[in-house]
């Protein structure tokens, strides 16, 4: 239920689609039930990436522990010369969670606000490698590994197929990607050239 400060309608692509549009998204995630979280707010998130073939080919150690209950993170140091340190967030996720607990989890909430009318936002941020495209992206052709953005699409056009009679529906979606404080409109005709804010 919060917006970006840096996100105006000049951003903004729209569409307009009837009760009866067909999306052209066949998956649609399962209806959990809502957190008792509240979803007025902004929440901080964290996800701990697999090591990937690189770090298992040189035998690194992971580092960190995830305790979902409690949302925390601990990072031990590697060389056991430092006790550990512990961060904690609103949520915490291991390395395991699957891509559709992180959306029911996080964007689920966000994407019902929206379609009751409120604005929302979902922000990724990290290093590079981190894990923020696969978390957003996924893999859009296997449902088990789509991300947060084809999740969302499905969520908010299945519900647009269940409208009754004339309702009709204005769908704005934004893409934005801020880099080395440059931001891109990666939904833009010419998605290499920044846009001044």
């Amino acid at each position: 239920r919060c917006q970006a400060p840096w996100k105006s309608s000049f951003f903004e692509k729209e569409q307009r689609f009837g009760p009866q549009t067909s999306p052209f998204f066949s998956y649609q995630p399962p209806i959990m039930p809502k957190s008792s979280k509240s979803s007025d707010a902004v929440t901080v998130c964290v996800r701990v990436r697999p090591m990937n073939s690189t770090e298992k080919t040189q035998n690194c150690t992971t580092v960190t522990q995830v305790d979902n209950a409690r949302g925390t993170v601990t990072v031990n140091d590697a060389g056991g010369t430092n006790p550990p340190k512990s961060f904690t967030f609103d949520d915490a996720f291991a390395d395991d969670v699957s891509q559709l607990e992180v959306y029911n989890r996080i964007a689920r909430p966000i994407v019902q606000s929206v379609l009751e009318g409120y604005n929302g936002t979902i922000f990724a941020y990290g290093q590079t490698g981190t894990g923020k495209t696969f978390t957003m992206e996924g893999v859009r052709s296997k449902p088990e590994l789509k991300g947060i953005i084809p999740n969302s699409f499905a969520h908010i056009f299945g519900e647009i197929s269940k409208a009754q009679g004339e309702t009709q529906f204005l769908v704005r979606c934004s893409y934005l990607e801020i880099y080395c404080e440059k931001v891109t409109d990666l939904l833009g005709a010419d998605p290499k050239k920044g846009l001044k804010v």
